[in-house]
């Protein structure tokens, strides 16, 4: 019973069935033509038989792993290896479906190869996820034919299992590449020129020719026999909060990942910039309340708890309360922090009944807004109309993109950072942004 639910049966044998029928029903006609069906029949019964104890005459003619990592990366291609040895002594043609996690759509998935006597095969893929969660990896079906193909028989290998698509860590390890290397400017990364120097005092050195005459250190110098200058090192342990409105207007998509999930990947990556360049990271989630805080340290596994903690997150169909957030940063945060708030807004007017409350974050922090340019918005109206209403659709994005960028202005007349940004360029101009508020002593 077990064999007979492995037998799956072929097309080409379903074309032999049906040169049979036609050869009865031209016998009806042409007598002759019944040794032509008979003679049919019984090739396709020899090639049945032959196909069953080639396929069937070893217990497992193939095997077939699959290998994935422990985790995956949002919205980066991962690699998946199934590896096909086979101990027949025929050449097997090989068909392999592979049960791959449903939230990828993906119904006629199937790997075709021929597989020689003996040959061991690594056959890669890869799965580019678009939302976090668990993934459920299902059986590797392997269906497996012989040159005459009139049957395939169908072995399932693998047990079921679970990978969790974290936000992109790959991105994360990039950057950090791009921003601790020489050639970062190849990535967007861009080299800031420090506005002065750190006011840490770290030791005292002889003067080399392009010191600052400023920090010549006159006491010492008096008492050697060349000039000695004062040596400054750069300010570090400041705390950088990452902060992310997970609410409504956060929940729009753009090629194929969301908004949400932009700034946690964005925050993945600047968190892990600020940890190597040892300043203490934290992460406020908020939406119509203070959802998730996480203090910013500097502790071995603070990076382990940001991934969790972004991992976790849920969209959220409230409104955000910046009231809330004001409240949390005053109950929570001690000392002057730099906020990086990854929000968007829609219009002019959804900024001006949250700017009294940023203006008060402002006061004890340094504030930035990082929120997000419509780029299909933008390539609409570079379209050019075709009729009456085309066109005054066009009016009204002109006039809605205009207000966006109109919100820049009016956050930085209220003394506040912001940053406008395509979704895909995020995760550079974040970086960018921290950079430079540090190398020129903001915080």
């Amino acid at each position: 019973m077990r064999y007979y639910r492995e037998i799956f049966l072929t097309n080409r044998l379903f074309y032999a069935i049906g040169l049979v029928i036609t050869s009865f029903c031209i016998a009806y006609a042409v007598p002759e033509f019944i040794y032509l069906a008979v003679a049919i029949i019984g090739f396709c019964v020899g090639a049945i038989g032959y196909d069953a104890f080639i396929l069937f005459k070893l217990r497992s003619p193939i095997t077939v792993k699959r290998e994935t990592g422990k985790l995956f990366s949002l919205f980066d291609e991962n690699p998946v290896h199934l590896e096909v040895e086979s101990t027949a002594s025929q050449i097997l043609k090989v068909r392999i479906l592979d049960e791959i996690p449903i939230q990828f759509q993906n119904r006629s998935f199937e790997i075709l190869t021929d597989v020689l006597p003996g040959e061991k095969r690594r056959i890669d893929y890869e799965l580019k996820p678009a939302t976090r969660g668990e993934y459920w990896f299902g059986k590797t079906n392997a269906f497996l034919s012989t040159k005459v193909g009139f049957i395939e028989r169908r072995i399932q290998y693998n047990e079921d299992y679970m990978v969790k698509v974290y936000p992109s860590f790959i991105q994360m390890r990039a950057f950090e590449l791009m921003v601790f290397s020489a050639d970062r400017m190849q990535a967007g990364i861009k080299r800031i020129r420090k506005l002065g120097h750190g006011y840490e005092f770290s030791d005292i050195r002889q003067y080399v020719i392009g010191d600052d005459p400023r920090t010549i250190n006159w006491k010492a110098s008096s008492r050697s026999s060349s000039i000695m200058v004062n040596n400054y090192q750069e300010e570090r342990s400041q705390q950088i909060y990452a902060v992310i409105n997970k609410s409504r207007v956060m929940r729009m998509p753009f090629n194929g990942l969301s908004l949400l999930d932009y700034a946690i990947n964005s925050t993945l990556a600047l968190q892990n910039i600020v940890l190597q360049n040892q300043d203490h990271a934290g992460l406020i989630v908020f939406s119509g309340k203070e959802e998730n805080f996480l203090r910013a340290e500097r502790k071995f596994n603070q990076r382990q708890r940001l991934l969790e903690a972004l991992y976790n997150i849920e969209e959220d169909q409230q409104e955000a309360n910046y009231q809330a957030l004001y409240e949390s940063t005053r109950k929570n945060i001690r000392g002057r922090s730099m906020l990086l708030l990854f929000t968007n807004f829609m219009s002019l007017n959804s900024l001006h009944r949250v700017l009294p409350i940023l203006k008060q974050i402002n006061r004890g922090h340094l504030l930035t807004l990082i929120f997000f340019e419509n780029t299909e918005l933008e390539a609409y109206i570079e379209e050019e109309p075709t009729d009456l209403l085309d066109m005054s659709t066009h009016v009204l994005a002109s006039k809605l993109s205009n207000e966006l960028t109109q919100v820049v202005y009016e956050l930085r007349n209220a003394g506040i950072q912001a940053i406008q940004s395509k979704p895909e360029d995020l995760t550079a101009n974040a970086i960018n942004k921290y950079l430079e508020l540090k190398s020129r002593g903001m915080i």
